[in-house]
């Protein structure tokens, strides 16, 4: 093994003005962008999932728990707290909290503007630390100590429609029988860029639901379900189900808006491509790396065989030779991609249509578990690449090397 180092060692110094040395270069630098990319590609993507899942979740948990219905709209049937006592000792180890919620359909005048809105009664002390950060002007709900609070708060897209500013009240029309108004004001204006939250959705003090509904504190719309682990939400949902009674039924946050999950996964398929294409390129190079040094040094790898070296030490000295230009390349890979990733999570430099993305920046997830599982697969994928070129040149005899020019 030293012989063959100190041989590659040689090599490497001799070959600091040959063509060679370009080309390692260029290998170099191919390794390098293709692990960049791929860093800023996958935490990137995980960053988008996050976001979004983070955002959906805060509005109402990994999980929800109703009145099964054959018909199901925006307006639950009610459910009796008695219904789901016990469920946070049941299931203590997997669930963090459980928060009654419930819907109520207004048509919100204000002047002569018309919006319809999907008022969603919460607890408005306990929602208010989830749900305060996504305000862009104003403050959440203040709670009272009797009967409700006549605040509400909108999205911007529903605020921008009625021309409402904060401080600025509007009638409440419940379509029922009878039509029954309100009048509330808005204290708070909310944006998520989530078209299906943003479009159509208000927040209002969960006891006026109960009042226009003429509920009892013990009846509301349903359950909001917020987990230890989001990622074993299924997992629970099928032990829960099986916990409640026959009437209730429960679904996730995954099922309720599945356009927005079914759009992260084509995302991560496309990285994936994208992944695929880049080591195709870097693999590439390698292997016209090594036949570059088959030109330039078939004549002493035919002197090494003729002088009795054997093949294994010419393999090692070819990977020794080329194992720099592996290290080297994965070390400013991790340099510039992590680099650039840092740059963005704290600068924001790349902006985005939240439109199309549902956020208005790259956004970027640090995940210790991507960053060292990219970096192994770089350098297996690599070095396997590397070794079967050097397995191809060493089938050359010493008769073929030496006439070869």
């Amino acid at each position: 093994m030293y012989t063959a180092y100190f041989i590659a060692y040689r090599i490497r110094k001799a070959d600091k003005k040959a063509f060679t040395t370009l080309v390692h270069k260029i290998g170099i630098i191919s390794i390098a962008l293709g692990l960049a990319m791929s860093l800023l590609a996958f935490l990137s993507i995980g960053g988008f999932q996050k976001n979004i899942e983070g955002n959906l979740t805060s509005f109402q948990g990994q999980l929800q728990i109703y009145q099964y219905a054959l018909n199901r709209s925006h307006e639950e049937l009610p459910i009796s707290t008695n219904k789901i006592q016990g469920i946070e000792q049941a299931f203590a180890s997997t669930i963090k909290s459980i928060q009654p919620y419930a819907h109520q359909t207004v048509l919100l005048q204000a002047g002569e503007a018309l919006e319809g809105v999907v008022l969603r009664g919460v607890d408005v002390q306990v929602a208010c630390t989830r749900l305060s950060q996504y305000l862009i002007v104003g403050h959440f709900i203040n709670p009272t100590q009797q009967g409700y609070s006549p605040e509400m708060v909108l999205s911007s897209k529903s605020a921008a429609r009625l021309n409402l500013h904060l401080g600025d009240e509007v009638i409440a029309c419940i379509v029922q029988q009878p039509l029954r108004y309100r009048k509330l004001k808005l204290v708070g204006i909310y944006t998520t860029y989530l078209e299906e939250i943003d479009e159509k959705l208000g927040f209002c003090d969960l006891k006026l639901i109960q009042q226009l509904n003429a509920w009892p504190h013990s009846l509301v719309g349903g359950y909001e379900v917020y987990l230890q682990d989001p990622r074993i939400s299924r997992e629970v949902a099928s032990q829960i189900l099986d916990w409640l009674d026959y009437d209730l039924t429960i679904q996730s946050t995954e099922e309720a808006y599945a356009a927005i999950f079914d759009w992260l996964a084509i995302m991560r398929k496309d990285i994936f491509i994208f992944l695929s294409l880049i080591l195709l390129v870097a693999s590439s190079n390698i292997v016209s790396i090594i036949l570059i040094q088959l030109m330039e040094r078939t004549k002493m790898i035919g002197l090494l065989q003729a002088l009795g070296a054997s093949k294994r030490l010419i393999q090692q000295i070819m990977l020794w030779n080329n194992l720099r230009l592996v290290f080297k390349g994965i070390f400013w890979g991790n340099v510039l991609g992590l680099g650039l990733s840092a740059l963005q999570s704290y600068g924001k430099f790349i902006r985005l249509d939240p439109t199309y993305y549902y956020i208005n920046y790259l956004p970027i997830a640090w995940n210790a578990w991507v960053i060292l599982r990219l970096n192994l697969f770089f350098f297996v994928l690599i070095s396997l690449v590397l070794c079967l070129s050097i397995i191809v040149i060493t089938r050359l005899r010493p008769s073929q090397a030496m006439r070869f020019q």
